[in-house]
């Protein structure tokens, strides 16, 4: 008997091979590949005992699982998992840069671990922190090492909690096994007045330089009576090297992404200059698929597809698709007097004067998804939709077509539709 595919389940984006996914970690290239990591329970659909798990690829476009990376060792500075962190260059070889977590009921037993690789290709992890759980007044939840070069020295940010609101810690890191506390780089009540500066912990901030302006990143939450509140926010401004610890000036705020469904992106410069990033992009938590449906499904969360950072001219960082992803455009659909109906799944289309993607039955019955009446494109790969307008930036939304249910995109203006797929070997 033939299994039916599953509808939700992505073509070409990375996710774990089962289990649950959540940050993605470690990204890089080196031996020749792109290496992207990740937040991984490989023995449930739910969050908890976290590994790193890892993907490789040549191009960006074609993605391998690779052993895993890093795994949680009970009763060890990691007993409680292997949580964020990044892969950095270390000696001519690469070290990943992780929060080990002793308990993972107590996140104040998180400090920063480096691993190594062996001879024979794994990783090794310590058995001494670099820099432990920082001591400085009110901070608290400090996790996520993020690592840069300044002015010759290198230093690494984390994330972290006060009374007042988020937080970024700040390290001299130019020793990677012993770090130095400098400080705080940012903290919310140091935003401006009239910039957003919303979440009780940052988390996972990534500070990097597009021009001559530096961008910081934080992925916050928000815990209260009602539901948890996530988000990222990414703030444009200057750094300010005259002190004992680099400070982060911020200029311009705003929401990264527009959709309900992305978190955590994590940031890599490339050779050329380039900043590319991957999100997560959980299962939906309004309640659209349930989580028996997701446990039979055997796997949970996917990373979004690679984008770039760019600064509108207004100062806004905002994400485009990689332009590697050109290179996944198969067969062109056809898009007949503005109208596209598909049960593709995977599909672009883009449209210059603006287009809106609906699900609809044989009934006729219609859901609407999501819409624009500028400039804008859409890659859709299983129940993963990433929409990019030209100025706006991007939406990623979690969108679980049901059997008999296909796409319906009106377009307006020039307009261009294909089909998406990993081209061959």
């Amino acid at each position: 008997m033939t299994a039916t595919p599953d509808l939700h389940a992505p073509r070409w984006h990375v996710r774990a091979p089962r289990g649950w996914l959540n940050d993605p970690n470690g990204i890089g290239r080196w031996g020749g590949r792109w290496h992207v990591m990740y937040q991984w329970n490989p023995d449930d659909t739910v969050w908890g005992s976290i590994h790193w798990g890892h993907a490789s690829s040549v191009d960006l476009l074609r993605w391998e699982h690779e052993p895993v990376a890093l795994v949680p060792r009970p009763g060890t500075l990691d007993g409680g998992g292997a949580w964020s962190g990044v892969a950095v260059p270390d000696g001519g070889e690469v070290a990943l840069v992780y929060s080990a977590v002793r308990d993972a009921s107590d996140t104040g037993t998180a400090g920063v671990a480096v691993a190594r690789r062996a001879a024979d290709g794994r990783w090794e992890q310590p058995d001494r922190l670099a820099a432990p759980h920082p001591d400085l007044p009110g901070v608290v939840d400090v996790r996520d090492p993020f690592l840069l070069t300044l002015a010759g020295r290198r230093v690494a940010v984390q994330g972290a909690g006060t009374p007042a609101g988020g937080a970024v810690v700040v390290y001299d890191a130019d020793d990677l096994d012993e770090w130095r506390l400098l400080g705080t780089v940012l903290r919310a009540r140091d935003v401006p007045a009239g910039l957003a500066a919303p979440g009780h912990v940052w988390e996972c901030p990534q500070l990097v330089q597009v021009g001559d302006r530096w961008v910081l990143l934080v992925s916050w939450f928000e815990r209260g009576d009602g539901p948890e509140r996530l988000g990222v926010t990414a703030y444009t401004g200057r750094l300010d090297l005259t002190g004992a610890a680099p400070r982060f000036v911020p200029e311009v705020a705003g929401a990264f992404d527009h959709g309900p469904d992305l978190y955590a992106p994590q940031a890599y410069v490339c050779d050329d200059g380039r900043v590319l990033l991957w999100g997560w992009s959980w299962e939906s938590r309004d309640g659209t698929r349930p989580a028996d449906e997701v446990a039979a499904a055997g796997w949970a969360g996917l990373l979004t597809c690679p984008r770039e950072l760019v600064l509108t001219a207004d100062g806004r960082a905002v994400m485009r698709p990689a332009r590697e992803l050109a290179g996944l455009r198969g067969p062109a659909l056809d898009v007949e007097q503005g109208l596209l109906v598909t049960d593709e799944p995977a599909w672009r289309v883009a449209a210059s004067g603006g287009l809106a993607v609906s699900l609809v039955d044989d009934a006729g019955a219609v859901v609407d998804v999501w819409s624009t009446g500028g400039p804008a494109e859409v890659l859709v790969d299983g129940s993963l939709l990433e929409a990019f307008e030209q100025d706006r930036g991007s939406t990623t939304r979690r969108v679980y077509r049901r059997p008999g249910q296909r796409w319906r995109v009106e377009v307006a203006g020039d307009a261009a539709a294909h089909v998406l797929r990993v081209p061959p070997d």
